[in-house]
């Protein structure tokens, strides 16, 4: 701002700050004509009133005398002025596209659960359903990541390097949460899709009932979404949002227990999925060599959790502590992989008369009440660990 007299400067910073006369002669408690008067240089403010208007309008009584601003305290305040609102509106702008992204791709996915069901009980076609589901799915899933990977990009800029500590935060906040919730609620409707497909029979014209689904299934699915949802949101979000990839290094004991842990529950789901879909590999009656190997790899897979946990026990002695409770949970959970697979059998159609018919057709028999069993069971040996190593942990604060 170029140098003015007293009344030229005081009407510039008047201006510069969209207040009138009249606003200004109320706050210092005088008349809008003596705000004229200054302004027209025909008379100057007392000087009991220099202060007032120099903290009004932001200046100095220095400033304010000579009529201009320092030129050094201008520019850094006109700059950080700048800078401040361009960090602002590239926050706001970014967490704006973030919860964008996150209501187009939560909408995609309720899509797809609607055409799942509306072509299942509507057409009955839970098959043709399921596959555009997927679609779906799939394109919440990569909306999500193609914003996820625009809103990361603000790193590079400068001006995020300025932005203050609770912007980062929000912005942070926003992108962790935001994106979990996208890949969280595909991941749901495609569990919530599983049961049609899993008790889809030969029969075209047949799809599993609603209270059929909500008495055997809904619970199983609203317990692992629960699960899910507590266990990895965190990890999840502290993934996102610092760019860093999930690693184990090995020579840490805490995460050697983590890679047993892992691999053994991994192992567990995977031989009660075994046991589950063994009997769709029967192809013929009294031919079931298919169905007997499926069943024989989930029973390597918990052979291999106990070969697992023996093998850590025997060679980590100093480690013991870290892993033996785990270690034994996950032993006593192998059971519910076996009460899992009681809930499918494949019988095949017989004669009255007891005769095998010439081309005889397999049917699937699903008691579905088996997998809250194995879920409850699960559940119980988790939480009474969860309250042993509370209760050790405990003891261990009060030992110190």
């Amino acid at each position: 701002m170029s140098k003015n007299t007293l009344g030229q400067f005081i009407a510039a910073l008047r201006k510069a700050n969209g207040m009138t006369q009249q606003e200004v002669a109320d706050r210092l408690n005088i008349s809008n004509k003596a705000v004229s008067r200054w302004e027209r240089d025909e008379c100057s403010p007392d000087i009991s009133l220099l202060p007032a208007i120099a903290e009004m309008f932001g200046v100095t009584c220095d400033e304010l005398l000579r009529g201009e601003r320092s030129g050094c305290v201008s520019a850094a305040e006109s700059d950080s002025r700048k800078t401040e609102k361009q960090v602002r509106a590239l926050i706001g702008r970014t967490v704006s596209g973030i919860r964008t992204m996150v209501y187009i791709s939560i909408t995609v996915s309720v899509i797809g659960l609607v055409c799942m069901f509306g072509i299942s009980y509507g057409f009955y076609r839970p098959v043709i359903g399921f596959s555009i589901m997927l679609l779906f799915e799939i394109c919440a899933c990569a909306i999500t990541v193609l914003g996820v990977t625009k809103a990361k990009d603000i790193k590079e800029n400068e001006l995020f390097c300025r932005a203050s500590e609770s912007q980062s935060e929000e912005f942070r906040k926003t992108l962790g949460n935001g994106s979990f919730a996208s890949f969280f609620s595909a991941f749901s409707v495609v569990l919530l899709s599983l049961p049609l497909i899993l008790t889809a029979s030969s029969n075209p014209q047949s799809v599993l009932t609603f209270q059929s689904y909500f008495e055997s299934f809904f619970l199983v699915v609203v317990f692992i979404l629960v699960f899910v949802f507590f266990r990895f949101r965190k990890p999840f979000c502290g993934w996102i949002t610092e760019n860093r990839k999930p690693e184990f290094r090995l020579g840490l004991p805490k995460e050697k227990t983590a890679v047993m842990n892992t691999v053994q529950v991994s192992l567990t789901v995977l031989a009660g999925i075994l046991f589950v879909v063994a009997p769709y590999f029967e192809i013929k009656p009294h031919n079931d060599i298919l169905s007997i190997v499926v069943a024989v790899l989930g029973i390597l897979c918990l052979a291999a959790s106990i070969v697992l946990f023996t093998v850590f026990f025997i060679k980590r002695k100093d480690e013991r502590p870290d892993f033996t409770l785990t270690g034994i949970r996950n032993l006593l959970i192998i059971p519910s992989a076996f009460i899992v697979s009681e809930c499918h059998y494949t019988g095949w159609t017989y004669y009255e008369a007891g005769e095998v018919m010439a081309n005889p057709e397999k049917y699937d028999i699903w008691h579905a009440e088996y997998l809250l069993y194995a879920v409850g069971y699960a559940f119980a040996v988790i939480m009474i660990f969860s309250l042993i190593k509370m209760k050790k942990r405990t003891n261990g604060n009060r030992s110190r």
